[in-house]
Formats: structure tokens, C-alpha cells, sequence
């Protein structure tokens, strides 16, 4: 049986590169179109089209498999690659509680911490 992650978190992205950002994660989307599971966790990406202030955000919920997180990685390696200035945080809690995962993206760096004992939510 799988073990199961419940991934959420969001990304913060000027409004400026927000365009470029969007078409990845839809770029993206058509890439997975060829494998159900990567497609059905490429659903998990949310956003409002609207801008509300000086800031967007993209949102990501889901629960993945180990199979969903590295899909989320490259994803997020990816977007960060591209010098955008963004940020973010995502954290991933397996089933049971017993493992924990921190994506954060600061400046364009994404840092992963794993096994998480005791996450600090920010």
C-alpha cells in the first residue's frame, strides 16, 4: 500500500513575473498529461486571477505519493530556476505523522528539509 503525503503550502511571486510562473505550472500540466497520477497531482495548483494588492500567490494542496513529492520538486526546482524573485512555503506531513518535509523557497533557493520532527509553521 502507498504511503501518503498531505502537501500544501503556497508561493509568492511579484506581480510582474506572475504571467511567467502561471505558464510553467500550465506547461507542466500538459507534460503530465500522458501519466494520471502526475496528472491528477498537477490539479493541486491554485490561484486567483485577480490580483488582490501588490503581491500573488499560487496555492498547492494535495495529498501525493513519494512519486507526487518528486514531481513537486522538479516542479519547483524548475520555477525557481528562472530567476523570479519568488518565495514560498510548503510542507508535507506523511500519513501517520511520522514524516515531515519543508520546501522553502527564499529568494530563488529552494531548501528542503527533511525528516522534520517538529515543523514551525511561519
Amino acid at each position: 500500500m502507498a504511503y501518503f503525503y498531505s502537501l500544501r503550502g503556497w508561493l509568492e511571486v511579484e506581480p510582474d513575473n506572475f504571467p511567467q510562473v502561471i505558464e510553467a505550472i500550465k506547461r507542466q500540466r500538459t507534460t503530465a498529461l500522458s501519466d494520471s497520477k502526475l496528472r491528477l497531482y498537477a490539479q493541486g495548483w491554485c490561484w486567483n486571477d485577480n490580483p488582490i494588492n501588490w503581491t500573488r500567490y499560487l496555492f498547492y494542496g494535495a495529498d501525493v505519493t513519494e512519486e507526487g513529492l518528486e514531481y513537486f520538486r522538479e516542479l519547483l526546482e524548475m520555477i525557481t530556476n528562472r530567476g523570479l524573485n519568488l518565495s514560498g512555503y510548503f510542507h508535507a506531513q506523511g500519513e501517520d505523522g511520522e514524516e515531515n518535509m519543508v520546501y522553502k523557497v527564499t529568494d530563488d533557493f529552494l531548501y528542503i528539509e527533511e525528516d522534520v520532527s517538529k515543523v514551525e509553521i511561519t
